[in-house]
């Protein structure tokens, strides 16, 4: 805010008084707002922003209630030999210096708070897809005066999960930083360089002040003198009174009248190390500066979010915490009673359903014990985005994130005769398996439950004439599509099991809607955004929602009753794992275990951060290097990981987590192991087989392979191994700080024809009795 001071008030000669204050000029207030693209993908971060941006005002507004109650004033001095001074006063009210700089310290520190947020976010946002160094590590935005001191604060993991194109941002904008030379880079470092200074000053008791700058100060003289020359002042801080001005009149004599205008600009100003650049150069002005660009840095890493595709957690709608999804009902909010949970468990199915306006609740009985499971509303659709092409966006990304974005096929464009025809609103392709995915999305304001119902009929019918076309057009010649990490892939219709499913995004479907009898020659299957998000977090896996929708074959009868199903599946999958397991493999072959292809709790919430090694496994596999001409043998590999069902994952993560940790403290003249082996008792299944080593080498390496080979031989005992795949991964220890272990991937298909000699080696190697 900016006072401007001026009076043609006439002060006697040689005296020394102070003029009025004149209606000051107050600069447009300009307020600084999150945009819709910060608050989608940072909503923590852009609640920061503006809370920064109120504080800002409030600021403003002490700062103006100042300038109304007269906190400035000046006054013109002339002395006996012509000389001058104009001076400007305040008179400050008791802790109003204090007032103004606890808003500007809380303008500060949300905006701070707003930089950490944007990490922080972004570390939860993409967490699904990597293990970080250490998880308990604060992660934050990291500022450093040398690149020395900016290392050392990456030492602490602070920015352990981040894109690396935020990592890069960050890094180039630091205040040290001069190179790339980039005017908008420069723009960058500039705002963090007064936040930098701005919260050493507050640390060291710095307080806000006012900052007066002379900028065309006049003097008039009657009569007119035979010279006026008028001297201002540098800028600098207004605490009790200052000089802005110094006067000379030529030829001056006691009956000359002196008068004049001060023509100063009044700030507030932090003065700790303040050197302005010019007049306009202001707290003010920095402070803006300083918004603008914590807004430029949320916008970045917003556009750097929305070029990753799909892997990422979804914004959900309930605030309250994820783990709270799946709890003991008795500890609920709702405070069931006793007898109302023995009343579900003593149902024929085991499940009580209770809908509210945007959640639905289920109660569940286990053997555990009876638990609630929220199911939220959809994830919010983005607002500046059309709805259906907003509503097709988040279906694919709900698989992408709590799949793998490389089974996630983005709707292509086939040219059929003189046109052109969309190859569905996206494909979910997982090894043979395969769901055509079509979305209807109701983009206008509902018109009474009858009109809806007859439009979801219609669309329902339409959705499923499209599938059908896109399996026809699929197997009538391979299309080549582009995945979820943007990769090109072959899909061949003849060679896939197709299903469809089409996903509704209604804003309110029609309460108990009937879905109508679908005419497909595919099975297809009706479900709301919600459903199929509920889906995809409850099991975490592509492979297991595409094989969930070929067993149910078809839609529920009511629309939005897919929880519902799904929970009697489960169950019936209990009491199925509980029956005796007959197995085709030798009795010492193993530890035999059965469990539901459907469990009943959500995917890791056990043991999230163990669940989500195998997700972590697959993502250090896709993203290595490959050529295009291994593409397809790299979904082959990913496919059959996935294939892993839900309820060993969370066991198998524990095994190498603790296995990893182990390990890590072998001396380097040892080398140890540990192994976990998967066989099904189908035939011709895949056989998933991982390991853990102390160290990465050409020695272990080798070890890993003769261990892996050896296991895919020993299969040939029980059944031939002709078309007989394996699969294989190694992790071991990373001692470079950067990552917490290395990945190494193996695959076989058929025969490894191992020589008698070598044969022999892997048995004397891997098949000692234990303790030996």
């Amino acid at each position: 805010m900016i006072l401007r001071l001026g009076s043609d008030k006439k002060p006697g000669h040689g005296s020394h008084r102070r003029l009025e204050t004149a209606t000051p000029e107050i600069r447009q207030r300009v307020p600084v707002a999150s945009s819709d693209v910060i608050t989608q993908y940072f909503p923590e971060a852009a609640a920061h922003l503006r809370t920064a941006g109120l504080a800002k005002e409030r600021l403003s507004d002490l700062w103006s209630g100042l300038l109304s109650d007269g906190l400035f004033d000046t006054g013109i001095t002339t002395f006996p030999d012509g000389t001058g001074v104009i001076v400007a006063y305040a008179d400050w009210p008791a802790s109003a210096r204090e007032q103004l700089t606890a808003a500007f310290k809380e303008c500060v520190d949300e905006l701070w708070a707003c930089l950490d947020a944007l990490v922080t976010e972004s570390v939860a946002m993409f967490s699904i897809r990597n293990r970080l160094n250490d998880p308990d590590a604060p992660r934050f935005f990291p500022i450093g005066d040398s690149a020395e001191s900016f290392a050392a604060l990456l030492e602490q993991s602070c920015l352990d999960g981040v894109l690396a194109s935020q990592f890069a941002l960050i890094r180039d904008c630091q205040p040290y930083q001069h190179e790339p030379s980039d005017a908008r880079l420069e723009k960058l470092r500039t705002g963090l360089r007064y936040l930098v200074d701005w919260s050493n000053g507050l640390d060291a008791g710095a307080l806000l002040a006012a900052w007066a700058t002379a900028v065309d100060p006049e003097i008039r003289t009657e009569p007119a003198a035979t010279s006026v020359r008028v001297q201002p002042q540098p800028p600098g801080e207004l605490a009790d009174e200052r000089v802005v001005a110094q006067y000379t009149v030529e030829g001056w004599s006691p009956d000359i009248t002196v008068s004049g205008r001060a023509g100063n600009y009044i700030d507030f100003a932090f003065p700790d190390g303040f050197v302005p650049a010019g007049p306009d150069d202001t707290l003010d002005e920095r402070l803006r500066h300083a918004m603008l660009v914590v807004g430029m840095f949320g916008v970045a890493f917003a556009k750097f979010v929305e070029q990753t595709p799909g892997t990422r957690r979804l914004p959900r709608t309930d605030d309250g915490d994820p783990a709270g999804a799946w709890i003991d009902a008795r500890r609920s909010a709702r405070r069931w009673t006793q007898s109302e949970l023995d009343e579900v468990a003593a149902s024929e199915l085991g499940l009580g359903v209770i809908r509210d306006e945007n959640i639905l609740t289920l109660i569940v009985s286990t053997p555990d014990g009876t638990f609630q499971r929220v199911v939220p509303d959809a994830s919010p659709l983005p607002q500046r985005v059309a709805r259906g092409t907003a509503a097709e966006n988040a279906i694919q990304d709900a698989a992408a994130t709590w799949g793998l974005p490389d089974f996630v096929l983005r709707p292509q464009q086939e040219r059929k005769g003189s046109g052109l025809r969309e190859v569905g609103d996206g494909l979910l392709v997982v090894g043979e398996r395969g769901v055509v995915v079509q979305a209807k999305c109701r983009d206008t304001e509902p018109k009474g439950p009858a009109r809806e119902s007859a439009w979801l009929d219609k669309k329902i019918a339409e959705a499923a004439r499209q599938a059908d076309g896109t399996v026809r057009q699929l197997c009538s010649q391979p299309s080549r599509m582009i995945n979820g990490r943007g990769r090109t892939v072959a899909v061949d219709g003849n060679t896939i099991s197709w299903a469809a499913v089409v996903v509704i995004e209604h804003p309110e479907p029609p309460t108990d809607h009937r879905i109508p009898k679908i005419e497909s020659r595919i099975p297809a299957v009706v479900l709301l955004r919600r459903d199929w998000e509920f889906l995809f977090n409850q099991l975490r896996s592509a492979r297991a929602v595409v094989d969930y929708l070929h067993r149910v074959g078809g839609s529920t009868e009511v629309l939005g009753t897919e929880p519902h199903r799904y929970y009697e599946l489960a169950a019936a999958d209990r009491d199925a794992a509980s029956e005796p397991i007959e197995s085709v493999w030798p009795a010492d072959a193993g530890e035999r275990r059965s469990v539901p292809l459907l469990p009943a709790a959500p995917a890791g919430s056990d043991d999230d951060e163990a669940h989500a090694m195998v997700r972590i496994m697959c993502e250090d596999i896709a993203t290595s290097l490959l050529t295009e001409q291994s593409e397809q043998d790299l979904l082959y590999v990913l496919a059959a990981i996935d294939r892993l069902p839900v309820g060993y994952r969370t066991d198998l993560g524990r095994l190498l987590l603790d296995s990893l940790r182990t390990v890590r403290d072998t001396p380097p003249d040892e080398i140890a192991w540990r192994f976990r082996t998967f066989r099904t008792t189908v035939p011709g299944e895949i056989q998933l087989g991982f390991g853990v080593c102390s160290q990465f080498s050409e020695v272990t390496r080798e070890a890993f392979r003769s261990w892996f080979l050896l296991r895919h031989h020993e299969r040939g005992a029980i059944e031939p191994l002709t078309n007989l795949t394996s699969v294989g991964v190694m992790l071991t220890p990373n001692r470079t700080g950067h990552r917490d272990w290395d990945t190494t991937m193996m695959a076989i298909t058929g025969d490894p024809e191992l020589d008698p000699e070598e044969l022999a080696g892997s048995q004397r190697l891997w098949n000692r009795p234990t303790g030996t």
